[in-house]
This record gives structure tokens, C-alpha cells and sequence, in this order.
């Protein structure tokens, strides 16, 4: 982390715990990286610790949900902290910024299909935690810019939003992706009424409509977003499956056409969902990037191998030459992977 822009700096007068805290600031992005890695290996394992681990970061967001109160608050406890309140709370977001694009990395670097729109998400996000850990970016790039700020911080919310509700809550990622776009909309409505710095009902009013705006592009780009808690532990491609072992053949990159329409193919994925899987999942068959079909997967458990199932189809197209693809998708059009094949 460098050093701060002078804005940033603490005051002279200010009390041991900033001062403590700005002494310490190069640490603080190396140790919240360590926090989001730790818990993901953690809550992967099913370990309560990365249940507390998480359990901060929600913290973290109420107080800067609260970040007016609090100032006052503090002012009011300790006169002389009045003046440098300010900074205190400016770190603080800072902090919680930092703790959130990093927390939620290994998750997204984990179930992100790269061949794949997500991948411009899970680098939006990188770039947003190089972002926070830089203060001449952001403290003037981003805090000195509010439309900037605006959207720096709805990202950090949605990112939030996505990994906190699976986790805490259990629900299912179409549910999170919903609650995740109504959390971007709500919390952006007083950094608009900020931005049109009056409180006429005209700006209000634009207020509304523009944090209205926001939720539904979170919704309407929610395919775009990696599922965080759930990924392939193993795709295969197969002309024969073990039903009573649950397990599949040999996996294959090519086949012909005459075996393809002899036998069909398998299509066997093992979902791995440390959080529980609480939802419908499908298989959605694409040649040459066409859909050609989609079925539901009826799911076996078993954790350490992942939620195990297959689908199979026999009726393919007249002329099936070409690339193919498997992909695992949620009800809400999430991918979870994909398994690619080529019929010669």
C-alpha cells in the first residue's frame, strides 16, 4: 500500500488509534488478502472460523451503512476525536472495501468459466482490489470523483451481497443474484441524492430512478456473474456411465458421427457445493454455439466427490460435425462449467 494522498493523512492531533492504525496501513491489504483466502479455504471445509471470518465483514458493512451516525457518535464520546473522526471513517471504508474485493477473489477465481463473459467481472473486481490497496487511486481517482465512487462502491455491494447471502442464508444463487441487485439499488439511492446535492423533489426523484437503474442492470447481468459458491469438480463426456458406482467412462475430446448417433453420449458433472446445493440445475447442450437442448440433472450427493450427476442424449441433429459444448448452468442462467467435445 503506498503512501496516502496528503487529504488522506491523519492529523497531527490525532488520537493513538489512528495513529496506530496509519502506522500500520501497509499491512492491512496483505492481511485482509490472507482473510478472504483463509475463509474461503475455511467455509470450502466446512469450518465455523470461516463463518466468524465472514461474520466481520458484515460488521464491516453496518458500519459503513452507519457512517454518519457513527462520526457524530464519535464526536460526541471524545470531543478532540471530532476533527479527526473524518480520516478514521475514511480508513475505515477503505478497509472494508479492501476486505471485500479480497474476500470475494478466491471464491470468483474458483468458479469462473474464463472462456466466458464472467471473466470480465472477476477482472473488474481484481482491478477494484488493486484499486483500494493503492491510496493515490483511491483517494483521488475514486473518493475525489463521486459519479466514480458511486460505482466503485455499488460493485462492493453486489460483491458483498453475492458471497455474504449464500453463505450466511443458504439461498440459492437465482435468490442472491435478486437480493443483490435490490441491495445495489437501495444503497445507491443516498450517494445519488449526494451527487444531485440538492433535496428538491425533482432531484429525489432522479435519485430513485437512477438507483432503480442500477438494480436492474445487477439483475439483467447477473448470467455475467460467477455462481460463488458453487463449481465442477469433474466434467466428463462419455459414452457409458457406472450407475450403481456413479461414476463415468472414458472421457472423450472427439468422436465420430456413426458412433454418436449408434450410442448417444453421457454427459456426467460432479458439483461441488460447500454451502449446500438448494436448487435446479441443467445441462445445456450447444453446437456451434446454438442451443440444441437443456435438461434437468437429477442430483446424487456425495460431498467430497460433489453432487454427482449425468444426463444423456440420443436424438442429434442430421449433420452434428462441428464443436460442442455441455454446460452447467443454474435456473437463473448462471454457468457453473462446461465440458467441450468435437464430432468429426
Amino acid at each position: 500500500m503506498t503512501d496516502a494522498s496528503p487529504s488522506a493523512a491523519p492529523l497531527p492531533t490525532a488520537p493513538w488509534l489512528e495513529r496506530w492504525l496509519w502506522r500500520c496501513r501497509r499491512w492491512w491489504a496483505p492481511a485482509n488478502f490472507a482473510l478472504g483466502v483463509g475463509s474461503f479455504f475455511l467455509i470450502n471445509r466446512q469450518e465455523v472460523m470461516g463463518l466468524w471470518l465472514a461474520g466481520f465483514l458484515v460488521v464491516g458493512w453496518l458500519m459503513i451503512l452507519a457512517e454518519g451516525t457513527l462520526g457524530q457518535w464519535l464526536g460526541r464520546l471524545r470531543p478532540q476525536w471530532a476533527s479527526a473522526s473524518p480520516w478514521l471513517l475514511r480508513f475505515v471504508t477503505q478497509g472494508i472495501h479492501q476486505e471485500t474485493f479480497f474476500f470475494s477473489l478466491p471464491f470468483l477465481l474458483h468458479t469462473t468459466t474464463w472462456a466466458s463473459a464472467q471473466a470480465l467481472f472477476t477482472v473488474a473486481v481484481g482491478l477494484a482490489a488493486l484499486a483500494s490497496c493503492w491510496d493515490p487511486v483511491y483517494h483521488r481517482q475514486m473518493t475525489g470523483r463521486p459519479a466514480m465512487f458511486l460505482a466503485y462502491h455499488a460493485l462492493s455491494v453486489y460483491v458483498a451481497t453475492l458471497i455474504l447471502l449464500p453463505t450466511f442464508v443458504h439461498l440459492t444463487t437465482t435468490e442472491t443474484l435478486a437480493w443483490a441487485a435490490l441491495a445495489v439499488a437501495v444503497l445507491a439511492v443516498p450517494s445519488l441524492a449526494q451527487l444531485a446535492q440538492q433535496r428538491k423533489l425533482r432531484h429525489w426523484f432522479a435519485s430513485f430512478a437512477g438507483a432503480a437503474g442500477l438494480g436492474v442492470l445487477a439483475w439483467l447481468y447477473g448470467p455475467w456473474v460467477p455462481p460463488v459458491t458453487l463449481w465442477i469438480n469433474q466434467g466428463v463426456i462419455s459414452q457409458q456411465v457406472d450407475e450403481a458406482a456413479r461414476t463415468p467412462g472414458t472421457n472423450l475430446r472427439e468422436i465420430s458421427s456413426a458412433d454418436l448417433s449408434a450410442r448417444g453420449l453421457y454427459a456426467y458433472s460432479a458439483i461441488r457445493a460447500p454451502r449446500g446445493l438448494r436448487e435446479q440445475v441443467f445441462h445445456r447442450w450447444t453446437h456451434e454455439g446454438k442451443e440444441v437442448d437443456r435438461i434437468p440433472l437429477h442430483i446424487e450427493g456425495g460431498r467430497d466427490q460433489g453432487y454427482r450427476a449425468w444426463t444423456r442424449k440420443t436424438g442429434f441433429p442430421a449433420d452434428s460435425r462441428g464443436d460442442w459444448k455441455v454446460q452447467v448452468i443454474t435456473d437463473g442462467g448462471q454457468l457453473i462449467g462446461e465440458m467441450r467435445f468435437r464430432v468429426k
